[in-house]
């Protein structure tokens, strides 16, 4: 039985790691009620750069790839509480009992009024800071070869066995995405539009000025809805970073790159035969089966090693 090696250089697998990273993308949504508010998010992504390392120990680190969100939006709806203002007498009448009275203004018309503002998010940047990896080849029966198909068969109807070489992760850590102090005064002003929406055209501006004069600051009054104690903008980012044990969007972030690499994308894969002569001229190829298959890494190269024969 004759032994086959075959070597890619550090910058080979280099090239071959971001071919595989190019090609990911991953996207998820998720919601749930939690009494004063429901929240539900929507996320797409893809990967870029990154830096490679292989090392003597058989190991492959890959640190700051960038997590680039093409979206990132996240819906947070609100029981906001009625407030009503108005219907006192402004001048009044000795004999009919009053001349002018302020209009009755309640704000939602109806009790327990929910509404829903979206933050677009896809500006903001997370990073994958740490995969630490080793290789492992799998052997892979293609699903779609016939049980009575020879290996020639195979190769002539496309689907030959394969070994594949997958980067399967020991660990993958995403960082927390960060949320600016900007972002909780954009959902202040979304409240506060949402509120403005649900006043009565009719209603003048000085009535509205009267009646957020009494309602207060925006933020106090989200604060007071959700029962928020900090900054706006850190309980957003507690939402999404999975503080609350309500969304985990992270950890599927996590999971989902963990899997790509370990078993749904191998770094790289040859047939089963192999072929070393192509058909030509009416005669068949030349195929020589491929066995014990292994694949480790040093600093400098990755080397694939198997057994050739029956």
């Amino acid at each position: 039985m004759s032994h086959i090696t075959i070597a890619a250089s550090a910058n080979a697998f280099e090239q071959l790691f971001k071919a595989l990273r190019d090609r990911f993308h991953f996207s998820k949504h998720d919601s749930g009620d939690f009494g004063p508010f429901s929240a539900s998010y929507e996320i797409e992504l893809h990967l870029e750069g990154g830096s490679i390392q292989l090392n003597n120990d058989n190991t492959v680190e890959v640190t700051d790839v960038d997590v680039v969100f093409t979206k990132l939006k996240l819906t947070v709806c609100l029981e906001i509480p009625q407030f009503c203002i108005g219907g006192g007498c402004v001048i009044p009448d000795p004999w009919n009992g009053c001349l002018v009275s302020l209009p009755r203004i309640c704000i939602p018309p109806v009790i327990g009024g929910k509404h829903c503002v979206d933050l677009d998010l896809k500006g903001l940047v997370s990073e994958i800071s740490d995969i630490k990896a080793k290789l492992v080849p799998h052997y892979f029966v293609d699903p779609a070869r016939l049980p009575g198909w020879s290996d020639l068969d195979a190769e002539f109807n496309g689907h030959p066995n394969k070994w594949r070489i997958f980067v399967d992760p020991v660990w993958v850590h995403v960082d927390p995405v960060d949320i600016p102090a900007t972002v909780g005064n954009l959902f202040e002003n979304l409240v506060k539009k949402a509120i403005d929406d649900m006043i009565p055209s009719w209603v003048p501006n000085w009535a509205k000025d009267w009646l957020w004069s009494l309602i207060g600051p925006v933020a106090d009054l989200i604060k007071r809805i959700i029962g928020i104690v900090g900054e706006i903008h850190e309980w957003i980012a507690d939402l999404l970073n999975n503080k609350f044990h309500i969304f985990d969007p992270l950890g599927l972030i996590e999971t989902a790159v963990a899997d790509y690499f370990a078993s749904r994308n191998p770094i790289y894969e040859l047939e089963d035969p192999y072929p070393i002569l192509e058909s030509s001229g009416g005669l068949i190829p030349v195929k020589i089966p491929i066995r014990d298959l292994a694949a480790e890494v040093n600093s400098k190269e990755m080397i694939v090693s198997a057994n050739a024969g029956t």
